[in-house]
């Protein structure tokens, strides 16, 4: 229950999503409210963004937790296992194609949850398709072993 009540208020207080990765197609963030213990979260998910764009999965797959929950385009897969097996190659050559911004995010650890939100452009192309997008992203993420894993995601997209 307590996950329940720290994950509602993240979600209620911070808006968020976009790659942030420090790589080509990611341009760096502009506006970023967060709380010095909340680097390492940061860190954390700026690198599983760049293994996403680097097209590097077992780095993507090691940030995530086990029973990670992640929601798309009003989607869920409710495990490291299930995203791997489904979603993960896509998001992965997607981001071959596409350059993200990143113009307003936030970030908090309140002891060994934190989260992290951010908001963006997306843009280029992908399948001949050519994305013009708004993006958020939340992310939720919990120390284990002195490690921070991703344990919930959520991206959330619309044409400009």
């Amino acid at each position: 229950m307590k996950h329940f009540i720290i994950f509602g208020l993240a979600s209620a207080s911070l808006a968020g999503c976009g790659p942030t990765a420090p790589d080509a197609n990611v341009a760096k963030t502009s506006q970023t409210q967060s709380d010095a213990a909340a680097k390492p979260v940061i860190d954390a998910v700026d690198a599983f963004h760049k293994a996403l764009a680097d097209g590097d999965s077992k780095q993507a797959l090691a940030l995530l937790a086990d029973k990670v929950l992640i929601y798309e385009g009003g989607g869920a897969e409710t495990s490291k296992a299930e995203y791997a097996s489904h979603h993960l190659d896509a998001d992965m050559a997607f981001l071959k194609g596409v350059k993200q911004s990143v113009s307003a995010r936030s970030a908090q650890a309140s002891g060994d949850v934190a989260w992290v939100t951010s908001q963006g452009e997306t843009t280029g192309t992908y399948k001949d398709k050519t994305i013009d997008s708004a993006s958020t992203e939340t992310m939720v993420l919990r120390r284990s072993n002195g490690q921070w894993k991703i344990v919930h995601i959520h991206w959330s997209y619309a044409d400009k």
